[in-house]
């Protein structure tokens, strides 16, 4: 476990005998994550809000259970989405919402993007991703999740996440370029030095990805 896992740990453990200035210290550390991952299940939707809520909800019903040789971070991220599918399946209606793209979430974007396009373009491009691969993607690259934390997250192995985060960084490098080739013709641009910039700026933004990996 890394430094700020075995904060978060022995956080938990005194959360479990009954600390509050303990779990308000989770909250602080874990609540911005939890929210920007729950936004990107719900597609954006304001019920994150609402998820986010009652995922440290269920995280205090859950203490007692929580095992301190397992990351803490992991733990509370699997549970939110635990509570994002019992709350789809609880209201159908949230079926549609998670499948429509009409609204993009908030999903990050590198500033080596920009000359790429719009944030909402650049947003469309992982939007348009698999749900399943996009997850994936974003828990391993952004996160910062390993592997084996996101196979035990989503029901997995660890190899079937590897695959999907794969998938998804090929797929979202070919609707980079596919940007790229839009805003080159958009601008008229024909000059080599310019559509090399273009397709540097794409390049920088797959390699900071990239370079997120842990495992």
């Amino acid at each position: 476990m890394s430094d700020g896992d075995q904060e978060l740990r022995a956080l938990m453990i005194r959360y479990q005998a009954g600390s509050l200035e303990a779990f308000q210290e989770i909250y602080a550390q874990l609540a911005a994550g939890v929210h920007r991952y729950l936004l990107h299940l719900a597609s954006g939707s304001e019920i994150a809000d609402d998820l986010l809520q009652e995922t440290f909800l269920q995280m205090h019903r859950s203490r007692a259970a929580y095992n301190p040789t397992y990351a803490v971070r992991p733990w509370v991220f699997g549970l939110a989405r635990n509570v994002f599918l019992m709350n789809r399946r609880a209201a159908r209606r949230w079926a549609r919402v998670h499948e429509s793209r009409d609204d993009l979430p908030e999903f990050p974007v590198l500033p080596e993007a920009d000359r790429l396009g719009s944030q909402d373009e650049i947003r469309r491009c992982l939007a348009n991703l698999g749900p399943d691969q996009a997850e994936a993607l974003l828990l391993h690259h952004e996160w910062g999740f390993s592997f084996e934390e996101i196979a035990g997250m989503l029901g997995i192995s660890a190899a079937a996440a590897r695959a999907r985060a794969s998938r998804g960084m090929a797929d979202l490098r070919m609707a980079l370029n596919s940007l790229e080739s839009a805003q080159a013709t958009r601008r008229g641009l024909h000059g080599t030095n310019n559509s090399a910039d273009l397709a540097a700026a794409r390049e920088s933004v797959v390699h900071k990805l990239l370079k997120r990996d842990r495992a």
